[in-house]
This record gives structure tokens, sequence and C-alpha cells, in this order.
């Protein structure tokens, strides 16, 4: 039996490597240039690029095919052409879906277009966390030039859709996930938006990292609703049908116990330390590090009122001469990761706002009172403990002042 596995979501890509590890071939499909770009090789699995009408899905299906729908929830035209596409030619459709989250305290319209009317009733700066396809119809929001900031993938075609719609260069965010809880809350401080537009993308599309974000910052969460109510398996049933379905014994992979941080407390008094960004986190850490002493220097393309920029361009591997420390908090996610491999050869230790993996230091909340100083970190999921542990620390440093 053939596998055929249409992609276009990270449950998608891990399957993929599923197969591949369990020694299985499948060919994968995927509609853009940037799902075939964040595939890597691997073994057995052939990648087709390109999107595909009824036909086209057709042709690659035969009465011998199983096909995995691994595409987005809110895809739902190409899940309709893939299960007619596997009723004409007797292909298996199997689903893999992400499935929906639990929310609470937040607003839920049923499509783009209802959106798009609950925001010309409520006025607002908003950020839009929905996509790219969906901009077109949110230029009928009122005032939307002046409201509206999209947060999409940096990819030429979408940045080039952007500009054929009018979005200006400074409604745009072109970045490309996974963000964190920390990245969500500073980009609708700096975009200085009320409102956050999303979709119910699941644990994998960093659904609860927007939600928390929303909360912490006071800003209304709009969700526009899957677009139909839905039936399939899971990651982790996905891989367990295919396995006995192929006769495949899946690899025994141990899963590490991450290795706590060891909480080391030095003095920075005069030491160099560099910021690299200008938003809402990097001026918390510059006025952490300058509180405790340290010589810091930011670095950063612009230049807000609220953090005085030192260098006003962008991010150098000179920056990092004589450097003690270094907090890359920039925007953008290829530069962060840039700052931290090169900290990373020169052995600097480095916290990064955007990717806990890559920080070789956590930066932590601060705990000050009755000459005692205390620093409490998570290990980058549990930032409503952190925050709820380091209230009730400074409680009790506070008491003994």
């Amino acid at each position: 039996m053939k596998l055929v596995i249409f992609s276009g979501t990270s449950e998608g890509h891990a399957l993929c490597r599923f197969v591949s590890a369990c020694g299985g071939n499948a060919d994968v499909c995927v509609a853009t240039d940037y799902g075939a770009a964040v595939m890597e090789p691997m073994r057995g699995i052939t990648v087709h690029e390109g999107r595909l009408d009824a036909d086209a899905m057709e042709a690659v299906l035969d009465a011998d095919t199983l096909l995995v729908d691994a595409t987005h929830p809110y895809a739902a035209l190409v899940s309709d052409n893939l299960r007619a596409a596997c009723a004409q030619t007797g292909a298996e459709y199997v689903r893999l879906l992400r499935p929906a989250l639990d929310s609470e305290g937040v607003i839920t319209v049923p499509d783009t277009a209802a959106a798009v009317r609950w925001l010309n009733v409520h006025p607002g700066r908003a950020l839009l966390t929905t996509g790219s396809k969906e901009l077109e119809a949110f230029t009928a929001v009122e005032g939307w030039r002046e409201r509206l900031v999209a947060r999409v993938l940096p990819s030429a075609s979408v940045l080039e859709q952007c500009a054929l719609l009018g979005f200006a260069g400074a409604q745009i965010v072109a970045m490309q996930g996974p963000f964190s809880h920390e990245m969500n809350a500073a980009l609708l401080r700096q975009t200085g938006a009320g409102i956050l537009v999303t979709k119910d993308t699941g644990k994998a599309g960093g659904f609860a990292e927007k939600l928390s974000a929303a909360r912490e910052v006071g800003a209304t969460v709009l969700v526009i609703a899957r677009p139909r109510a839905e039936e399939g398996k899971t990651l982790a049933e996905m891989q367990d049908f295919l396995a006995a379905r192929f006769g495949w014994t899946a690899p025994v992979q141990e899963q590490p116990k991450p290795t706590p941080r060891f909480p080391l407390f030095v003095s920075l008094a005069g030491k160099k330390c560099i910021v690299f960004g200008a938003g809402a986190i990097a001026a918390r850490r510059v006025g952490v590090l300058r509180r405790f002493g340290a010589a810091v220097t930011v670095v950063a393309p612009e230049s807000p009122a609220d953090i005085a920029v030192d260098h006003r361009r962008g991010y150098e591997k000179s920056d990092l001469s004589g450097v003690f420390l270094a907090v890359a908090a920039t925007n953008d996610r290829q530069v962060n990761h840039r700052i931290a491999a090169d900290c990373a050869d020169l052995h600097i230790p480095c916290s990064v706002a955007d990717c806990a993996a890559e920080s070789t230091f956590f930066f932590p909340a601060v705990c000050e009172g009755g000459g005692l100083t205390a620093g409490v970190v998570s290990d980058g999921t549990a930032h409503g403990k952190t925050a709820a542990a380091a209230k009730r620390i400074r409680a009790v440093l506070e008491e003994m002042t």
C-alpha cells in the first residue's frame, strides 16, 4: 500500500519524521515553497511542492493508497477536496487533526467576515495573527491602515501580497514562529494593540501562548472559530495507526529530563552587557541590568521613546567584543538565532527572549527586599507559575525590610 501525506502543519512534519524513523516511505504533498523549505531531507520521504486542484489530487491516488490529511484545521476546502478525491479513486482517507483548546474569556466569531464586522463596531488597534490569506478581507475594517498590524510569514510572496493590498511597512511584522508567551506579549505592547485577532490553532499552533500573553497585557482576544467540527486522530494515535497498518516497529525514543539551571549569582558592577532590541522585553532587561550596576549597551534599528538606543542599526558580530553577557530580544527570530549562535562560539552567556532552548542563561524574575535577592525561572514553559511564585517571594522579602 502506498502512503501519501498532505502536510502543512507541524504535526504533519512530525509524522514524516516518524515514518522515516520507522523505515517507511511516503509521498508528501505541501502547497507552498515555505512548506517545502521547512521539510529537512528525510530517508524515504519524497516531497512534492505546489497547490493541487481536485483533478491533480486524484492523479496521485489510487485504490491502493492510504492518504493522511495532515492539513491545517482551517483548510476546510482542501480537506473537502481530499475526501472527494479518495471517494472517486477508492483511496483510504484518514484525518490527522490538531485538537482544539478550551478557552475562556474570549470572543468567538464564526468566520473572517464576522470578525471584520466585530472590528467595525469595536474601535481600537488590532494585531492580526490569522495568516496572510485573510488579509484582503480585513481591508474592509474602517480605518484599517491606522488600526491593523498583521503578523505574517517572512516569505517574499507573502510580503509582496501585503504590499499589493496596501499594507505599509509599519503594519507588517514578518516573523516565523513558534512564538513564546513573552514574544506575543511584547508584540502586543510594541504595537499598542488592545485586540488580538487569532484562530484556534491548538497547542502546536501557539494558541495557548497567545491567550496567556493577551491576558497579561489586558488585550481582548477575538477568535475566528474553526470552519466545522471534525473527527480525527491525534499525532500519537496516527503514529500507532500507521505502525500497525504497515507493520512498523516504532523507534524507542527516551525523553531526557531537562536539566535545571543552576542559580548563579554574580556581580555585574561595571561589566559590559549588551541588549539587542528596543521593545518591551528589551526595555525591562535593560532596566534590571542597570539596577545591578551593569554597563549596558543597546543596539536596535529603531529608537522608541521608552528606551535609549546607543547604536541605531542592526546586529553585527563585532558588537560582542568584550561583552560579559548578552540579551537577544529583537523581533526577528533569525537575528536572535544568529546572536545566540555567535555568543555560543564566543562563550558569552546569552538570554534569547523568543527561544528558551537557545538561551545559555535564563533571565529571572528578580525579587528583592531586606538585603536579599532571589531569582525565579522556569524551564521556559511555566510563565504563570514563575510570575505567581515571584509575587509571593517579593511579599515575603518586603516583610523583612
